[in-house]
């Protein structure tokens, strides 16, 4: 699914509600016109947090605000041209403490390049070929600035937005823009009513509503309207190259350009989500691997002082104060692990059923979210034949599930009396064609299964020496069948000649860590 799509059905309104430096939050607000979006009733806290702020410059340790803006309606109106607003424009960035220039986004576009078409095109220029169709897209030509007490009064500039306007189509190159770096079309935006020169009259804009998403760690800036009726769209330059000195004037002729000020009008509506920068550095890499290592005190006195970033053992709730007795530290001094378990089994929809007494594993984590191991199933017997079933080159009864490889996702979210839950699972699932390969009984039926499965994971955010990865299924369904908003994750079985059928695996394999360990779902 396109990201920014994606987000837009992701504004949740909920969770506790935590508002995050009140007077930066305003910031968002100020670009909360450059954004929209609907809300579905329940969401991944990780996966808004991804998809909003993936490209936010937590790099930079002066950013201390995330924003990601979605617009969605509106329009633009220069010279005699008007342009709908009819597709997501993205603007991302951080903001610095007391600054309003927007710190650009890292790893991805400031302004997304987003093509919006030009109704009817530049039709009836001789000579230059087909203009039926041309699309504009905005660019950044300047530095994003923000203004926090024109937008809390509602008066002059909020947003000042330097853009220029690419025409997009064959026939006009490369290089045909309206303004430029050094002449921008300069938009100053505001919530309040603008005071344009004549033929234009005063328009209004919108602060919008506030919403919550994130688990509360995210502050939604809803039905918002940033506009600007005042400003000058300067003369189209470049265009079909090198023949410009003759083209140029033509497209200027039928896009009534250069318009002065008083004559174009821009109107962006829609939302913005914004986080604190620290939120984002610590929620962005989740689920984590990691240990939750004890910190040295300081004697002060006869008081000894911590100056960790995490109270408690789980290191899942922050002191930004830093008087915690704990620091999170990614990854392990070893990552190798062994694990064994009791009954397991799989089941189809038809009720073909094979079912193993012993389970064991042995592998190695492989990253903060992956590992890979080999799988075994002792004492298998197809309950058919009540005879035993074995892999190829394994002793009667074992069957074996090499090369597995496991990554982290979140299940769901779930709400409880002390907050947002995040329930973890893995992913197994191995190359080529089968995940199981078995012949079961003196017929030796072949027993084939391909797909993959999600096995939850238990002691989530807690310390200890194992961890508990249990698949679950019910009458061949598997229980769940896909993380949070992902694809679904299943097993399909064949047995012998039969039909190929849905399948469900069961068991629960406990993990012997090297050391102390736990998987980080969540922060406080």
């Amino acid at each position: 699914m396109d990201r920014r799509r994606a987000v837009e059905r992701r504004l949740v309104v909920g969770g506790r509600r935590r508002l995050l430096l009140p007077a930066l939050a305003v910031v968002a607000l100020l670009l909360a016109a450059l954004g929209g979006g609907a809300a579905p009733a329940q969401a991944n806290i990780h996966k808004e947090f991804e998809e909003a702020f993936s490209h936010c410059p937590i790099g930079n340790p002066e950013v201390v605000v995330c924003l990601y803006s979605l617009t969605t309606s509106g329009e633009f109106h220069l010279g005699s041209s008007t342009v709908p607003v009819n597709k997501t424009v993205v603007l991302q960035g951080g903001l610095k403490k007391e600054q309003s220039e927007l710190v650009p986004a890292e790893g991805g576009d400031t302004l997304s390049k987003t093509p919006l078409e030009l109704p009817g095109g530049l039709t009836g220029l001789p000579g230059i070929g087909n203009l039926n169709e041309v699309n504009t897209v905005a660019e950044l030509a300047g530095p994003v600035n923000v203004f926090l007490g024109a937008f809390g009064t509602r008066e002059g500039t909020a947003v000042s937005l330097p853009v220029k306007a690419k025409l997009e189509n064959p026939s006009l190159g490369e290089t045909c823009y309206i303004g430029s770096d050094t002449e921008p079309i300069s938009l100053q935006l505001t919530t309040g009513t603008t005071s344009p020169p004549g033929p234009n009259t005063p328009i209004e804009g919108s602060a919008g509503s506030v919403a919550f998403a994130g688990g509360g760690k995210i502050n939604v800036f809803q039905n918002t309207s940033l506009v600007d009726n005042s400003f000058a769209a300067p003369e189209a330059r470049g265009c079909a190259e090198p023949l410009s000195a003759v083209v140029d004037p033509a497209v200027n002729l039928k896009a009534g350009l250069p318009a002065a000020s008083g004559k174009n009008t821009a109107i962006l509506s829609g939302s913005t989500l914004q986080s604190g920068a620290a939120v984002v550095r610590h929620e962005l890499p989740l689920p984590e691997l990691g240990r939750c290592v004890k910190e040295t005190a300081e004697k002060v006195g006869r008081t000894l002082v911590y100056h960790g970033l995490y109270e408690g053992s789980g290191c899942t709730f922050e002191t930004p104060q830093l008087v915690g007795k704990n620091e999170w530290v990614p990854g392990l001094t070893s990552n190798h692990f062994t694990g064994s378990g009791k009954t397991a089994s799989l089941e189809t929809f038809g009720k073909k059923k094979i079912v193993c007494t012993e389970t064991s594993a042995a592998g190695e984590f492989t990253g903060p979210k992956t590992a890979s191991m080999n799988i075994t199933l002792s004492g298998c017997s197809y309950t058919a034949f009540k005879e035993s079933c074995h892999s190829e080159g394994q002793g009667a009864g074992v069957i074996s599930i090499p090369g597995v490889s496991a990554t982290t996702g979140f299940i769901e979210d779930v709400k409880e009396e002390t907050g947002v839950v995040a329930k973890l699972g893995y992913l197994l699932q191995r190359e080529g064609p089968s995940f199981i390969s078995a012949t079961c009984g003196a017929v030796a039926e072949a027993v084939n299964v391909t797909g993959s499965v999600i096995a939850p994971i238990t002691n989530v955010n807690k310390m200890g020496t194992t961890l508990t990865i249990a698949p679950k299924q019910k009458l061949g369904a598997q229980l769940p069948e896909s993380f949070e908003g992902e694809p679904k994750n299943i097993l399909h079985a064949r047995f012998g000649g039969g039909t190929e059928e849905q399948a469900g695996l069961q068991a629960s394999i406990k993990l012997t860590l090297p050391e102390k360990a736990e998987y980080k779902a969540s922060v406080e």
